[in-house]
């Protein structure tokens, strides 16, 4: 994808298939344009019209290098970005768990593998971001957490609607048979999902303590692994984690 694209052209582009989403994003990564990528993912739509056409194929990570991730502020604002294209397409499930058909559950597959890749590159930008230094001020440490925690929760946030309120809607208004067989097996990339994200909070969780913070004027401290309501605590994460894989439960049994 050439950078001189325009990025009206290259959303275009990356909106039309799974295939030209993960060839645009990794495009747009590779420039480590970080004011482009915010903005890129902050007007970036997948229309209700365009069907993934996968389900048990593995889901395409991005290649994400320590030299493409910004400093804190960039990093900021490129996750601002990232959580309006989570936010946007959050709604489109909504949208379908009020308009369940067998031809929008392509919609759904799509929006729900893009929403792990996306998931997946955004903590690792953050994994690059904490290694980037071992003392950080107060904003730092309120920028890694408040990165965090939105990575994890609006993949929660998707999971919930599309293994409840979706599948739910599905089964009482299509053939329950032929809703299983569109989506096949498509809970175990879900569970393969699950299982990153626990990946990833170890890592996050591991490079804590090896963390420091200097508020200004007062003597360095080690970040807390709970402040305001974070998932770094064990109580936070365990009900996160508990409602997660109740909800991959659901999703499983909701189509056979």
């Amino acid at each position: 994808m050439s950078k001189g694209a325009t990025l009206s052209s290259l959303l275009r582009v990356a909106a039309r298939t799974e295939e030209d989403f993960v060839t645009v994003v990794q495009s747009v990564l590779d420039e480590s344009d970080h004011a482009r990528t915010a903005e890129f993912f902050d007007k970036m739509n997948i229309p209700r019209s365009v069907l993934g056409e996968k389900t048990m194929e593995p889901i395409t990570e991005f290649g994400v290098t320590p030299d493409q991730v910004g400093d804190y502020e960039q990093e900021h604002a490129i996750g601002l970005g990232i959580q309006k294209y989570m936010d946007r397409h959050e709604r489109k499930i909504k949208w379908h768990v009020g308009h369940p058909s067998l031809e929008g559950s392509g919609n759904v597959i799509f929006v729900m593998r893009c929403a792990s890749s996306v998931t997946n590159m955004r903590l690792e930008r953050l994994h690059f971001l904490l290694n980037s230094k071992d003392e950080l001020t107060v904003r730092e440490w309120f920028i890694s957490r408040e990165l965090m925690n939105k990575s994890f929760l609006s993949y929660r946030n998707h999971l919930r609607l599309a293994s409840g309120p979706w599948t739910d809607a599905m089964n009482l208004n299509v053939d329950p048979m032929e809703f299983s067989d569109r989506l096949d097996s498509f809970y175990e990339i879900i569970d393969g999902q699950l299982r990153h994200l626990e990946e990833h909070r170890k890592k996050i969780e591991e490079r804590r303590v090896e963390l420091t913070v200097v508020p200004e004027g007062f003597p360095p401290v080690k970040p807390p692994n709970y402040f305001g309501g974070d998932l770094m605590n064990v109580g936070p994460w365990a009900q996160y984690w508990n409602n997660v894989t109740q909800r991959a439960h659901h999703f499983r049994e909701s189509i056979g």
